[in-house]
């Protein structure tokens, strides 16, 4: 019994502790400064020399799916407490449903192949952004300011293996589709990559038939489950002074008939000149997501 007992707190006590810390972290930019001003000031000089960059650093905004060497500070380089402040930014930055995919995803990566990066030394009242990118997942915070110019992202997700993270998006997708005929399909055809703006392709969600039209509103609405209260309050600003969700365009190519597990290889993408929320299938088991959205000047 004293085994068993054991047993049941080693595997249930991880479990309780993110929990708990998804409880306090969740859902707040100001626990999520507070976090970042707390890893920083914990980072010793050589680790300050390879996360902090220029606020206007290019690579702030750069879009980079493989698990490459990329400019920052490896998370090999951290202490276990150091590590463990990049988690509760994860935490910060997501809900429950988006954490515990970014956290899954995040193991698929060693240590030595995931970064962070400061943009500007954080400090109450000082302009700065946070940025976690790694193999498939990339979450950048970069309203730390009074000066923010109101962009949100970029934000990359998705896997390999990806298994059942995302089963509940293609679910919609999948019933979305069955709803279209053949000349609505073509007129929804457009770039399929994930990053790629939407151009001129697509239809509004507006002008889709019932039941397609809500079904695209309830899979663009999944997307952003993925993120805090607060970062979704961001997104959720920028669509709205876009003429809303309903203006929204919906691109879809490729093959949607089945999930991407059973051999469906399909893209989609919501957005607008300056909006992109998107999805490609980059194989078998293997999805590349892009999410970015600014204000239109």
């Amino acid at each position: 019994m004293k085994k068993f007992a054991g047993l049941v707190a080693f595997v249930l006590f991880p479990a309780f502790t993110l929990l708990a810390s998804a409880f306090v972290f969740q859902g707040s930019d100001d626990a999520a400064r507070s976090v970042a001003i707390e890893l920083f000031k914990s980072l010793d000089e050589q680790q300050k020399s390879e996360a902090l960059k220029a606020l206007d650093d290019k690579d702030r905004f750069s879009e980079v799916f493989p698990a490459v060497e990329r400019k920052g500070l490896a998370m090999s380089k951290l202490k276990p407490e150091q590590a463990a402040l990049v988690e509760k930014m994860i935490l910060a930055m997501t809900s429950s449903y988006g954490a515990s995919r970014c956290l899954e995803v995040a193991k698929q990566t060693p240590a030595n192949r995931r970064y962070i990066n400061f943009f500007g030394a954080p400090g109450d009242g000082k302009s700065f952004a946070f940025r976690l990118a790694q193999h498939h997942l990339t979450l950048l915070h970069c309203e730390f300011s009074t000066d923010d110019k109101g962009e949100f992202g970029p934000v990359l997700l998705g896997g390999n293996p990806v298994n059942n993270l995302w089963e509940e998006e293609e679910a919609i997708l999948l019933a979305l589709a069955k709803t279209l005929d053949k000349e609505t399909l073509a007129k929804l055809a457009g770039p399929g990559g994930s990053g790629q703006a939407i151009g001129k392709s697509g239809i509004a969600i507006k002008d889709l038939p019932k039941p397609a039209s809500d079904l695209a509103a309830k899979l663009l609405a999944k997307r952003l489950d993925v993120f805090s209260a607060d970062r979704r309050k961001k997104i959720d600003k920028i669509i709205a002074s876009q003429g809303g969700v309903e203006q929204m365009k919906l691109v879809l190519s490729g093959n949607a008939t089945q999930g991407h597990m059973q051999g469906g290889n399909y893209s989609w993408k919501f957005g607008s000149d300056s909006v992109l929320i998107d999805w490609q299938t980059a194989g078998k088991n293997h999805l590349h997501m892009t999410v970015r959205a600014k204000p239109k000047a």
